[in-house]
């Protein structure tokens, strides 16, 4: 059974807040005997990784661990601990139902069949009471979508627990500007009489900086290896959100707290795999994960650069990457010590960061309320 923080430790606080933190929430944590929980069940058995296993995995020996099917209530218990952690909302990865089931694989690393299994966890928020308190919207992922799909995305938008900003239901989308799939979701909310979306690419690298459909930019991870410090990788995460100003859009900083792919080079994983075999990740040093004091300090320095772009960011959200992304070494969900207790640490210190950060950004009348 998941341990969990009980009801009456969490008091929650449904006021509507004009700035918020948003959590990535790409969840893999499944049973082995699904596509992806067999790899991320893999990746993660190595004692060495037990400080990046989320707590609800379930521990078999020092190097084996396994997931069973979460239940709602046992979900619950992990919205909790990001409630406590004062995230404002889970922006989860989205992934196609219909198309991914209609998928045909076209060679080993290709998993667009398999990825229906990665709405699960989102599936088990919706069916908590406590979405009341945590809202959540959609990262578009970069996956073959039938109109179906796109369909239930805009119904989704209705909801009282998505995700607005300036009434707009808030729409990340993976892999930069995608203006076809952009239009075919603006032509069905026009057909189902909802909201535009507030659309948000997800910037890697350069792109056109013509993108007349976009209403702020942002990014989904701060991949930066030869960094041999998180406070390294908290500079490069300035600068990678200061190279976003230049498209002249709102933006929405991105902050992480961590980059580190190492369990998928050691382990590979057949969709960070190129067909020669070879792993997607730079062969490169990353930085080791953060303690809570580094989290600390590399956050009072991303909250000065708040300060500095507080105009540019005058929609009041920070998108952090991640609550979940445990390969990645990017997670503030609780995990387990060496010895098999739960560290809930990151919660707690991140905690003291959202508030900071909303302090860096203000909250003044100019900023977009959030509804």
């Amino acid at each position: 059974m998941i341990k969990s923080i009980a009801k009456n430790e969490l008091k929650v606080d449904i006021t509507v807040k004009k700035i918020k933190i948003g959590a990535v929430n790409w969840d893999a944590s499944l049973p082995p005997e699904s596509y992806f929980g067999f790899y991320q069940i893999n990746s993660l058995s190595q004692a060495k990784y037990r400080e990046w296993t989320p707590f609800y995995a379930d521990l078999i020996d020092e190097e084996r661990i396994t997931y069973h099917a979460r239940t709602p209530e046992e979900y619950e218990a992990e919205m909790r601990y990001a409630i406590a952690a004062g995230i404002d909302y889970f922006a989860f990865v989205w992934y196609p139902t219909q198309g991914s089931l209609a998928h045909v694989q076209t060679s080993f690393s290709d998993c667009s069949h398999r990825v229906h299994e990665l709405n699960y966890a989102r599936h088990l928020y919706r069916r908590s009471n406590l979405k009341t308190s945590l809202g959540m919207c959609a990262i578009l992922a970069d996956h073959p979508f039938t109109e179906g799909d796109l369909r239930e995305l805009v119904e989704e938008f209705r909801q009282p627990y998505y995700e607005k900003i300036n009434g707009r239901p808030l729409l990340y989308v993976y892999s930069g500007y995608r203006e076809d799939i952009i239009r075919q979701i603006r032509a069905l909310a026009s057909e189902l009489r909802t909201e535009m979306p507030f659309v948000v690419p997800l910037i890697e690298g350069t792109q056109d900086p013509q993108m007349p459909l976009a209403d702020a930019v942002s990014r989904y991870a701060v991949c930066v290896g030869n960094v041999e410090s998180y406070a390294a990788l908290t500079e490069a995460a300035i600068e990678e959100n200061r190279a976003r100003l230049t498209y002249r859009k709102p933006l929405i900083p991105t902050f992480t707290v961590g980059w580190n792919p190492s369990p998928r080079m050691e382990r590979l994983t057949p969709w960070t795999t190129l067909d020669s075999g070879v792993s997607r990740y730079r062969s490169a040093p990353y930085a080791p994960p953060a303690s809570v004091e580094e989290l600390s300090a590399g956050a009072e320095r991303f909250s000065e650069f708040l300060s500095e772009i507080a105009s540019e960011a005058s929609l009041g959200h920070v998108l952090t990457f991640a609550w979940n992304e445990f390969e990645e070494g990017g997670y503030l969900c609780p995990t387990y010590t060496k010895s098999g207790a739960i560290n809930t640490e990151r919660v707690e210190v991140f905690s003291r960061i959202a508030a900071r950060f909303k302090e860096a950004l203000g909250e003044r009348e100019s900023c977009q309320k959030n509804s």
